[in-house]
């Protein structure tokens, strides 16, 4: 009998947690340590945002993509030497264009710093196998629940699903001065509704997030760090969530993360 695999949603926060002792950053050690190893892991990034056709990574090596700018050098120097799964990738690219959803079998795609930072920490050895897919800020929440629905299977059979983003993600504020007028308590409410949209399983209401939610236009200035944690809902199943983490970074920037439990196998 296969291991089953909870899915995951990861607030992956600053590009500094690669290289330093953190709440979260041990946080995502641990975890790693904790959960059972699985044979692939398939990641949802903020940093795979692509219009078109949805991108499914299908290098056998892709290489270590450091997409920021301004960091120490050392950051610069960090390689996650992770190997790609191209018959998984072909395999997920399939169950999309079965769904009437075009997809770009990408040999090239590296892995962007939404994968490698948490799972540096969490998989140092760097010996799983990954695949990335897009998101799409372009269409609505509601697709890119689906993309996490068409992939929900997969975590039966010992593949971790992870979804890698924000709960919130108002980079201009944290270096804007003077900071809009009770920004704390926007983002405390914010991320407040959230979790009880989760653990209560309402799902119609995170798929509207943006007309209902208090406050999410100002945690969620661009929707590309949202958007992966509506994938893993899609994934989930209408799973049952539990908060596994909680911090903040720079004051705004939240950090939860969630575990997504089958109904009924709380473990």
């Amino acid at each position: 009998m296969q291991q089953h695999q909870n899915p995951l949603f990861i607030s992956h926060g600053s590009p500094m947690m690669a290289v330093e002792n953190s709440n979260t950053s041990r946080f995502l050690q641990r975890l790693g340590q904790q959960l059972p190893t699985p044979k692939a892991i398939v990641v949802f990034s903020a940093h795979l945002d692509v219009t078109d056709d949805v991108v499914i990574t299908a290098g056998a090596r892709p290489e270590t993509i450091h997409d920021f700018y301004g960091f120490p050098d050392e950051l610069y120097q960090i390689r996650y030497p992770a190997p790609g799964a191209p018959v998984l990738a072909k395999q997920i690219a399939d169950t999309f264009m079965s769904a009437g959803i075009k997809v770009n079998l990408s040999l090239t795609q590296g892995w962007d710093h939404g994968v490698w930072i948490p799972l540096k920490l969490m998989h140092p050895q760097a010996n799983i196998p990954i695949v990335q897919i897009s998101i799409n800020t372009r269409v609505s929440a509601a697709q890119n629940y689906r993309y996490g629905q068409l992939i929900a299977s997969l975590k039966h059979d010992n593949i971790l699903i992870i979804g890698s983003g924000g709960i919130s993600h108002n980079l201009s504020e944290v270096f804007r001065q003077p900071k809009t007028p009770n920004g704390v308590d926007m983002m405390n409410q914010f991320t407040k509704w959230v979790e009880e949209k989760l653990v209560n399983n309402d799902t119609e209401s995170l798929l509207s997030y943006i007309q209902l939610a208090p406050f999410a236009q100002f945690n969620h200035p661009t929707q590309e760090h949202f958007l992966p944690l509506i994938a893993i809902l899609g994934a989930s199943e209408a799973g049952v969530a539990q908060k596994i983490h909680q911090d903040v970074e720079y004051e705004l920037l939240a950090l939860d993360a969630y575990s997504f439990t089958e109904t009924g196998c709380i473990r």
